[in-house]
């Protein structure tokens, strides 16, 4: 079996026509009609029906697409890993990002990275916790990934890019609005607006909740910031989200924890995958951009 079989094929079940698909691929008909039948000869199976006016795969044909594509797709994800190693290529980062990274922490980051490597294109992609993020990074599918967690909780094949506090939000008439600090001990009655239940926010809060004996009433899990914030200023509830951002938010009322709920972001990679000269160029640049004055000034860690 050979790939160029398997591209035929895929092409052919996309086109259903044969001299179609070998003008798509730039070959000779009989060249993709020798193809397939090579192909089915060594399954034993017809894979094709060619009995219609169009080409039709038969049950086996379906069957066996799905296990072509498959393959075809983990060969092209193993050329461009391997492209990392190339001097002579750009190359490409695969970075992923929770929900609440994206709109906050992302944008500045992608600005100074494309700014300082033009040559590099940063391929990010989002998923709905940071748990996912990591597994992803953890199996290879990603060669970063930017996760949130609690500061102690640091990964081996990590680096902490930022420290920041939890607040609690409040609609500005929300008879809490005017306490300088705030217990979770007070938040008993309170209706509670939460990312997913994998996320860090949902289970600090969960915890800090029933260690003060209750357990809270979560109205909505979202993985829409834009959302939970709109619903606490319209006072449909109250929500617990970190300070860079809401910090400039003056729509709702930010409230001190007691005792305080941290929040670390980490920079997480597979330890365990050799880094190309493309991934060392990007932990630098990280390495430099969370160093310097201006990141903690515009992230308020100075």
């Amino acid at each position: 079996m050979e790939f160029r079989q398997l591209e035929y094929f895929c092409m052919i079940s996309e086109l259903e026509n044969f001299t179609r698909t070998a003008e798509v691929l730039h070959v000779s008909q009989p060249s993709v009609t020798k193809a397939i039948k090579a192909l089915e000869a060594e399954l034993g199976l017809m894979l094709i029906d060619r009995s219609q006016k169009h080409v039709e795969l038969t049950e086996e044909g379906r069957a066996f697409l799905v296990h072509a594509k498959r393959i075809m797709r983990d060969a092209d994800e193993a050329k461009r890993d391997m492209m990392r190693f190339r001097h002579d290529c750009s190359g490409t980062v695969r970075f992923g990002i929770p929900p609440m990274v994206e709109a906050y922490l992302f944008p500045d980051l992608f600005v100074k990275f494309r700014a300082a490597f033009p040559d590099i294109h940063l391929d990010v992609q989002e998923f709905g916790d940071s748990d996912e993020v990591r597994q992803r990074a953890d199996i290879g599918e990603l060669d970063f990934g930017i996760v949130l967690g609690n500061p102690a909780e640091q990964w081996e094949h990590s680096m902490a890019i930022m420290h920041d506090t939890m607040r609690l939000c409040l609609a500005p008439n929300h008879p809490l609005a005017g306490q300088d600090e705030i217990r979770f001990s007070d938040l008993k009655e309170e209706k509670f607006i939460l990312q997913q239940p994998r996320t860090y926010q949902y289970r600090e809060t969960f915890s800090r909740c029933t260690e003060q004996g209750f357990t809270p009433e979560i109205v909505l899990s979202t993985s829409q910031t834009k959302t939970i914030k709109q619903l606490v200023v319209s006072a449909m509830g109250i929500s617990v989200l970190p300070d860079f951002v809401v910090h400039a938010d003056r729509s709702m009322v930010r409230k001190k924890l007691v005792p305080p709920m941290e929040l670390a972001v980490f920079l997480y990679w597979n330890g365990h995958k050799r880094s190309s000269a493309v991934d060392d160029r990007f932990m630098h640049f990280i390495q430099d951009y969370t160093s310097s004055a201006e990141y903690k000034q515009h992230f308020r860690q100075v």
